[in-house]
């Protein structure tokens, strides 16, 4: 296992200011904002902007890892192109040499949170910066294992997105028998 800097291994950036470019062209973008990245690498909710041609920078490549900069540094693994990356969320762009699926689950590890936490600013509402984001450690494994071990740890995502789909649709369910029942519409 081998001790690195996310910045010895990663092209670290930040995402598009959109502000200055909205409205400005007369192509519509997707854009992920702060609210379209989720706890457990969900990325969705994007949103829908008229803007001026941004540089090819800010556009989501395969592979690529996002990760928010304000608290709760809530990260995900790209596997679309061509989305809008906005600002306050780091673009974390690795060297072939290592499974991004890998480094972003890492970079949901509690260590790394302690490691942001410490690095981390003391105003009211938590937020990192690049250059924190640059110096975190990671221990990491070869590339074989780090391949192994994303395949088990998506799997696992996966599963409690299936698990938190079931617990929804049965609240659902519950409040639909009982708002039925509430308005005398059934017999139980």
């Amino acid at each position: 296992m081998n001790k690195v800097k996310l910045g010895s291994i990663a092209e670290i950036i930040s995402g598009l200011s959109y502000r200055r470019y909205k409205d400005e062209g007369d192509q519509t973008f997707e854009v992920i904002v702060q609210r379209s990245i989720k706890k457990d690498g969900v990325l969705d909710d994007f949103e829908k902007m008229k803007l001026r041609m941004p540089k090819s920078r800010y556009f989501t490549k395969s592979g690529d890892i996002l990760m928010k900069m304000p608290y709760p540094y809530d990260v995900v693994c790209v596997d679309r192109e061509n989305l809008v990356v906005s600002d306050r969320i780091a673009i974390i762009r690795l060297t072939e040499h290592h499974n991004p699926s890998f480094v972003a689950h890492l970079l949901t590890n509690a260590h790394v949170k302690k490691q942001l936490y410490q690095l981390g600013s003391t105003e009211r509402i938590p937020h990192t910066s690049l250059k924190e984001i640059k110096e975190l450690e990671l221990v990491l494994p070869d590339r074989k294992t780090q391949d192994k071990a994303a395949e088990l740890l998506d799997t696992i995502n996966e599963k409690i997105a299936n698990d938190q789909a079931l617990v929804e649709y049965d609240q659902n369910l519950k409040e639909g028998i009982l708002n039925e029942l509430w308005d005398g519409g059934i017999d139980v």
